[in-house]
């Protein structure tokens, strides 16, 4: 709901801002940017120019399919289902939430059309790594422009290391990069907008 309101009141004080706004979210909050993502195009609302998600989780279900052996010890598949836990509230059994529950805290798989361009961060070692892959390829098959950039023998959410990780660095750059093409792109379209409204 938050993040909802949030995007609402940006367009309210900008209804052009979208042109100029990369999104970013890391982890759970990279889900969140999923899930703001539906609600934009299911809203007909302007959606961003561009989201970058660092290892994010594609929806509250995928923990279950998991395997229990991980070498990523900085996120572990115990932490992310206590997590899971916090979010539905300790008193609500995971198992026994109804689909309409789910849809209102969790992201709708494969439901991507109309998503703008994506970068996805993901360490080779972190329990989601197949669960990233996975829905990386039903984007593209959605017709999404998306990058997945993955960090070998690394963690979870491993490009935000870049004050030690010369990986992570380099993934900083290429994301620098990817921000000023598609910010580029973006004020391109402004300005055939604008000329186009008024020199018909």
């Amino acid at each position: 709901e938050d993040v909802i309101n949030i995007y609402k009141i940006l367009l309210d004080a900008d209804s052009n801002i979208h042109r100029r706004l990369i999104g970013m979210g890391d982890s759970s909050g990279g889900m969140l940017w999923i899930y703001l993502l539906q609600w934009i195009i299911s809203n007909n609302k302007p959606i961003p120019q561009g989201v970058i998600l660092h290892s994010p989780w594609p929806n509250l279900e995928y923990f279950d399919g998991i395997d229990t052996f991980s070498t990523d010890n900085y996120f572990s598949l115990a932490l992310a289902i206590n997590l899971r836990q916090l979010i539905i509230g300790n008193d609500t059994y995971w198992f026994e939430m109804t689909d309409e529950e789910l849809s209102k805290i969790s992201p709708k798989d494969n439901l991507y059309k109309g998503f703008p361009p994506l970068y996805i961060t993901a360490g080779t070692d972190e329990i989601s790594i197949d669960a990233i892959r996975d829905m990386t390829e039903k984007m593209k098959l959605s017709g999404v422009e998306v990058i997945l950039d993955e960090g070998e023998g690394l963690m979870h959410t491993y490009a935000l290391f870049h004050l030690w990780s010369s990986q992570s660095r380099w993934a900083q750059e290429k994301i620098h990069q990817w921000i000023q093409e598609q910010l580029l792109i973006g004020m391109q379209s402004k300005f055939n907008i604008d000329r186009a409204t008024t020199n018909p």
